[in-house]
């Protein structure tokens, strides 16, 4: 059987005096297209950051392609991870689109060494999946709350990742945009066999990923296949361990 690609197991986290995290216990498969959805505050969010290092857990385990998030070694795992966060803004240097989209491969190539032939290739090959080819020359600055997320999501691809997490992806794309993002996503899945992680409200993105999580009351409750998207009341019977 193959090793989950994310395995938590009684997870609790916060901010200050806040808990977001109380007992999350579930495991991401490899390869698998899986969505995380609950109200806003259930603690997705978190979740995303405690695999990524970005916050400790009080209690609790995870472990995130065999390491341990924040602990000694796991930069070399980051690297292998692509993340849009729900705040794509393009800040407050004047770069374009194709520079803001090779920043995916600095991480592999180093921010002091130009990027290689096939490293420019990736970033072209991302930017055309992600359908900003066109605005290639454009400051990120000038460009529409879709398009700066469409321009996130090419630069996490140009990582060529093994594992993509997108927070709220669709909130600032119409119908069309969400249905490319899908595509993008079972394209990218399917060519390279990479694990997507989605947070989202979008009921239509949600059908479309094979493994769904519920989060609410601080916990993880797996949605399970015989009653696809929906989403039923929280019950602690149902709890995932894995």
């Amino acid at each position: 059987m193959t090793e989950p690609v994310i395995t938590a197991r009684n997870v609790s986290a916060g901010y200050g005096r806040l808990t977001a995290l109380r007992d999350v216990s579930l495991d991401i498969k490899r390869g698998s297209i899986t969505a995380l959805c609950g109200p806003n505050g259930a603690g997705k969010s978190t979740f995303l950051k405690v695999c990524l290092g970005m916050i400790r857990p009080r209690g609790g385990s995870i472990s995130v392609m065999g390491n341990r998030p924040g602990y000694p070694g796991f930069r070399k795992t980051l690297l292998r991870i692509g993340y849009v966060p729900q705040n794509t803004a393009g800040g407050s240097l004047p770069t374009t689109v194709r520079e803001a989209v090779s920043m995916g491969r600095y991480g592999m190539a180093g921010f002091c060494r130009p990027l290689s032939g096939q490293d420019k290739e990736l970033v072209e090959a991302a930017m055309e999946a992600a359908g900003v080819v066109d605005l290639a020359k454009r400051r990120v600055q000038e460009l529409s709350g879709g398009q700066t997320q469409r321009v996130a999501i090419a630069r996490s691809l140009a990582m060529e990742p093994d594992l993509l997490m997108l927070d709220e992806p669709t909130s600032n794309l119409d119908a069309e945009g969400r249905g490319d993002l899908l595509r993008i996503i079972r394209d990218r899945q399917e060519y390279r066999h990479i694990t997507v992680i989605i947070v989202s409200h979008d009921e239509e993105t949600i059908a479309g990923c094979a493994d769904r999580y519920r989060f609410g009351d601080g916990r993880a409750e797996k949605i399970f296949p015989e009653a696809p998207g929906a989403l039923r009341p929280f019950s602690s019977r149902n709890v995932a361990n894995g």
